[in-house]
């Protein structure tokens, strides 16, 4: 049974490590990785995979899902009350072109540091009703984590964590469905699919009562449970549920992937990658989840090495998660 600091580490890392084994593979279909690689292993011996545009993606570095993710925990870690304005400055001092930020983001990470007084406008810049793409729901996680015993409080900051970026309503929708999926996650040691499909339909009716439209994703949950209960392999759940870049394609096909190999890490992120599509954000996602219920022993030690980041290194990310157990351990 992991104790509170390993799930903590288990998330943080968990998302990590999945997120750097989805990277290899983004965007390629499911045919192309299972010729090209047997195994997680496989991908993980790559040393580098070009890119369409630019220098060749080096294999072990994490893109930024994780970038933002670590963003949030470090604001999180600063015990202030959550802001999204404080957010947004610490995703703009962050901001790394190569990692494969999504353009509308990268717009407002861009324009930012000129417009610090415009910050509520810039999340709509692009889009005139908000991003619905899955930049708000991949980073998340710790807003869970920390949240885990306040399901209210964490949707709340859920929709403050994704409001800088992504302000359409399936985003936040999407961004409290991850959330909920963490807080859940950190808080048990087995999960029966039911029970928790109904916390997530909780979280919508956050929504419902606000006179918004909730049927994608109570659809999605609803496919999500006819799935299971046919057994349904994480590739034919993918063409239901779909494997792009918005938040009611691979949030739902995060939590599905979790959901079928709830009891191993490596299975869970393993069905993410090899299903292709936006595999570095599924993978990440269920890889988060994952690690808040199994705990950092659940991820393999060869995959946690192959982490090459010099700022953010395996060691960094559990100290992070080891001060935000620290603060909000309970």
């Amino acid at each position: 049974m992991a104790t509170l600091r390993d799930k903590f580490r288990g998330c943080l890392l968990g998302g990590a490590v999945a997120d750097v084994i989805g990277a290899v593979v983004e965007a390629e279909s499911p045919g192309y990785i299972a010729a090209t690689y047997r195994s997680v292993d496989d991908v993980l011996a790559a040393k580098s995979v070009d890119e369409l545009t630019g220098p060749p993606w080096q294999v072990g570095r994490f893109t930024d899902d994780t970038q933002m993710t670590l963003c949030v925990a470090e604001w999180l870690a600063a015990g202030e009350a959550p802001s999204a304005a404080h957010l947004l400055a610490r995703f703009s001092e962050a901001y790394e072109p190569w990692r494969r930020y999504g353009p509308a983001t990268e717009a407002i990470l861009r324009l930012y540091p000129s417009h610090k007084s415009e910050w509520r406008t810039l999340a709509t810049a692009a889009f005139p009703q908000g991003s619905h793409g899955n930049g708000s729901a991949m980073r998340v996680a710790p807003v869970g984590l920390v949240y885990r015993d306040n399901l209210e409080k964490a949707a709340s900051v859920a929709i403050e964590s994704s409001r800088p970026t992504h302000s359409h309503t399936l985003a936040y929708q999407g961004a409290v469905l991850q959330c909920l999926a963490v807080a859940t996650a950190t808080t048990s040691d087995s999960i029966d699919p039911d029970a928790f499909l109904r916390v997530l339909r909780g979280g919508l009716s956050i929504f419902a009562e606000r006179m918004q439209d909730t049927s994608v994703f109570s659809g999605a949950i609803d496919a999500i449970q006819r799935g299971l209960g046919r057994d349904a392999s994480c590739s034919e759940m993918s063409e239901t549920l779909g494997t792009g870049i918005t938040a009611q394609e691979s949030v739902p096909m995060s939590l599905y992937c979790f959901l079928r190999h709830r009891d191993s890490y490596a299975d869970v992120v393993r069905e993410a990658v090899f299903i292709g599509g936006d595999t570095d954000t599924i993978a990440s996602m269920a890889g988060a989840i994952s690690g808040a219920m199994l705990g950092v022993s659940a991820i393999p030690l060869a995959w946690r090495d192959a982490i090459r980041e010099a700022h953010y290194s395996a060691a960094a990310i559990e100290e992070l998660a080891d001060r935000l157990s620290a603060t909000f351990g309970g």
